[in-house]
């Protein structure tokens, strides 16, 4: 019988994406660690951003920790080491690197805060198009009251697969395949997303 942790595999190297739920204890996210990464988000300064990194068309609140826009930057706020340090645990980059058959060293590249309002959405992108290096976005769901808003992944045929995360639940999505967040029907879609790489210098898509 194959382990948890290898059908998570397959099923990243099949679709690109995987979920984890809050309640798996695969999830290397603890209880204490995603109350505190709610209570960060909860209170980080926010703004409103229509365009992404990678030129789609957004509606969302956005809550900054970490930048790369020519390099990997820590936001200055109370809030931003205390984030990182709880994605950059050993356990964490670990199961990223088990489930994405990465070896070596990861490295952080982007933090953010996102809330989906009702009406709002992410536009269809690739994250690659934000820093050629992104190897893994991985997304902590924080939002417990709301419908809509499902990360949907497409494949190289067109077709697509849709994740709906529940509070506490962890996706993992390689960043080779577009992806968008459809249209929040109601209440708010709250996640923190971090960006993973084998690089930590300057983002290629700079020079």
């Amino acid at each position: 019988m194959e382990s948890k942790d290898t059908n998570y595999k397959k099923s990243y190297s099949n679709k690109g994406t995987i979920l984890v739920s809050k309640n798996d204890e695969a999830n290397p996210i603890s209880k204490e660690d995603l109350n505190e990464l709610l209570s960060c988000c909860n209170k980080v300064e926010k703004e409103f951003i229509e365009i992404g990194d990678a030129g789609e068309s957004n509606n969302l609140l956005v809550g900054r920790f970490m930048t790369d826009v020519k390099k990997p930057e820590v936001v200055k706020n109370p809030f931003s080491e205390k984030v990182i340090s709880i994605l950059g645990k050993k356990k964490v980059f670990d199961f990223i690197k088990k489930i994405s058959g990465s070896d070596g060293n990861l490295f952080l590249r982007r933090v953010q805060f996102n809330q989906i309002d009702k009406g709002n959405f992410v536009g269809y992108h690739l994250d690659t198009d934000s820093n050629p290096d992104y190897l893994a976005a991985c997304v902590i769901q924080l939002g417990s009251d709301y419908t809509g808003g499902k990360y949907r992944v497409y494949q190289s045929d067109g077709t697509f697969n849709d994740f709906v995360s529940g509070f506490g639940d962890l996706i993992i999505s390689n960043c080779n395949y577009a992806h968008e967040v459809t249209k929040v029907e109601s209440g708010n879609r709250k996640s923190l997303v971090f960006f993973v790489s084998k690089e930590a210098g300057k983002n290629k898509r700079n020079n």
